[in-house]
């Protein structure tokens, strides 16, 4: 089989494709960035997609202790994940590829030549590619239509980012909600979820432990739930709230140029980790208790626990 290898970087990035009639295989140096495959490329377990501004990467990753591969996106250095394309479907190898099938033109991964778990419902009919964005949103579009068909954001794991939403998303049809990590180790989906639970003239934020309540943020008023002090959401996030006949969901937007990262851990606590230009600002904040907030004092009374 002839093929065609084209070299391309930046500094000591270096790109190499190989084109032939199975598709491209990637191979990537640490400073190299690729953020998009299209129709019959494939992404294996060497091989990753980087955003453009080079905080999120999307690859395969085994978590060690079980053995389990997973696609995941992550922020920086693997510390964060942020979103998981098989949660509950782990492969317990490291043979797994992405690709656009050239067939259906779904998003799929298949292990061995056989599809183990189609990722994007819809397809594209001619040409297709997905690229992981700045935003760390992962996005299947249709290259002649331009036309959105599927999106990482519709469909949260464990954490929001900004630009997410929670609540129902009519467009989709789904209740958007996160679902907690059964444990560090296996990352299906276990016992608390958190979402969006709308009242007549605003709404909350619920977590349940096993559909029972277990914590409410108190409503939303004026950018700021009654039980989370204002001085730490008002400084990170502007809270859009959607409210119609179809839609009735909450979306997160940052304030400023920083990166919040909301996650809801193990315990089922909202955990927070706030960024500027790659830098940790503060880690590990998280309520309904054990709050710690750096230069911002979070008001220990304005948390609510529902025992």
């Amino acid at each position: 089989m002839e093929e065609d290898c084209i070299a391309t970087g930046e500094m000591d990035g270096r790109v190499l494709q190989c084109n032939s009639h199975i598709g491209i295989n990637f191979f990537l140096s640490s400073t190299a960035a690729i953020s998009t495959i299209r129709g019959g490329d494939e992404l294996n377990s060497t091989s990753q997609l980087v955003s453009q501004n080079g905080n999120f990467t999307l690859g395969f990753f085994t978590v060690d202790a079980m053995g389990y591969t997973y696609l995941e996106i992550w922020y920086g250095d693997k510390t964060d994940m942020v979103w998981f394309a098989n949660q509950n479907t782990p492969i317990f190898n490291n043979s797994a590829v992405l690709a656009i099938d050239r067939t259906t033109g779904k998003l799929i991964i298949s292990n061995g030549g056989t599809t183990i778990l189609v990722i994007s419902d819809e397809w594209a009919m001619n040409n297709g590619s997905a690229t992981l964005q700045d935003s760390g949103n992962f996005v299947l579009i249709d290259d002649t239509t331009r036309r959105t068909l599927w999106q990482s954001f519709d469909h949260p794991t464990n954490a929001i980012l900004p630009g997410m939403g929670l609540g129902f998303n009519c467009t989709i049809g789904q209740n958007l909600k996160l679902t907690s990590w059964l444990s560090k180790d296996i990352l299906a989906h276990a016992t608390f979820t958190m979402s969006w639970e709308p009242a007549a003239e605003s709404g909350q934020l619920v977590v349940y432990r096993r559909g029972k309540l277990y914590w409410r943020s108190g409503l939303l008023i004026n950018n700021s739930f009654e039980f989370i002090d204002e001085s730490f959401t008002n400084k990170i996030y502007n809270f859009s709230r959607v409210s119609n006949s179809d839609d009735e969901h909450i979306s997160f937007h940052a304030v400023g140029k920083g990166l919040p990262l909301w996650f809801l851990s193990l315990e089922g606590k909202s955990r927070f980790r706030y960024f500027t230009d790659r830098d940790l600002l503060f880690a590990d904040t998280s309520f309904p208790k054990d709050v710690f907030v750096l230069g911002m004092n979070p008001k220990m009374d304005h948390l609510h626990k529902v025992s």
